[in-house]
């Protein structure tokens, strides 16, 4: 009977763990995916991210572009993105701070239980827009703009002072080792401690109002030359809540000679994280393709 009981707490405690599922028949996500300016080649990577999200099967994607960089007055004032009903709005975007009225609507969107996944550079955006600054909570910023964040080798998190430590900015791209930091998250569940992702920008020193940061996957950021990192276990993925919605912020998504969106990691995890920011659970399942801690895998 000691046994059977054991056995029963155990099980209960698995179910009260594990996150919950739901089936593709269920009601798709509608993902709005938003770039139309950005320092990287968006218009290489967003027609992935969209294909990534229709193939996964558990979204609908709305691709709603701001107009180009320097576009007449008149382009903004007739472009103005609708969040009714968007279950995670998919920024791909780095560009010129929006229209103070789409600011407002955005804002009020998250505030309201809204999720928002941001992709690479989109963190590097929209400099003195506070609300947005405080909904990413580390950003692309000076290293006297605000707190930073890493993991010490003994895995505890180490917050850095505004103007102290480390700058923010990238070494050499390369092949990196992830280090999943939470792996009881929706997002993170059944993903290995160690995975290795393809090809990128690893960004150091990111700077912010760090409230709220909860890690979930850390890289380490190689010293070795021709890599020219900070010898830190930087944030890579991590979200914040905002009101009742939820941010994700995935710094991998740098688009180069090799995409490392085509990434299998990068693929699941951001697939994952518009599913929870918009519904509080994954259907995702981790592929068989998922990479290894030794072998990235790419998706051509």
């Amino acid at each position: 009977m000691k046994s059977i009981l054991r056995l029963a707490i155990a099980l209960i405690t698995a179910l009260n763990l594990a996150p919950a599922t739901t089936s593709a028949a269920d009601t798709p996500v509608k993902v709005m995916i938003i770039a139309g300016q950005n320092n990287h080649a968006w218009q290489k990577s967003t027609p992935i991210l969209q294909q990534m999200l229709v193939k996964d099967g558990h979204f609908e994607v709305i691709m709603n572009n701001s107009p180009a960089s320097g576009a007449p007055a008149s382009a903004w004032d007739a472009w103005q993105p609708d969040f009714a009903g968007v279950g995670c709005v998919l920024l791909n975007y780095n560009g010129e701070l929006w229209p103070e009225r789409i600011r407002k609507a955005f804002t009020a969107y998250v505030a309201a239980g809204g999720g928002v996944v941001l992709i690479h550079a989109s963190n590097n955006a929209f400099t003195g827009w506070k609300e947005f600054e405080e909904m990413v909570g580390l950003l692309w910023r000076p290293k006297d703009f605000g707190y930073s964040l890493y993991f010490d080798d003994n895995g505890q998190i180490v917050r850095e002072q505004p103007g102290q430590g480390r700058g923010m900015g990238h070494g050499g791209q390369y092949d990196w080792v992830m280090t999943t930091r939470d792996p009881n998250h929706s997002i993170t569940w059944g993903l290995p401690l160690h995975w290795m992702h393809k090809h990128d920008e690893l960004y150091h020193g990111q700077r912010g109002p760090a409230e709220n940061v909860h890690i979930l996957l850390t890289a380490y950021s190689d010293p070795a030359p021709g890599r020219s990192g900070t010898g830190k276990n930087e944030p890579i993925v991590w979200w914040v809540p905002y009101g009742k919605g939820k941010v994700v912020v995935n710094l991998m998504g740098h688009v180069g000679e090799v995409g490392s969106v085509q990434c299998a990691g990068f693929q699941t995890v951001t697939c994952r994280a518009c599913e929870w920011v918009a519904t509080g659970h994954c259907a995702t399942p981790v592929p068989a393709d998922f990479p290894t801690a030794d072998k990235v895998s790419f998706r051509p």
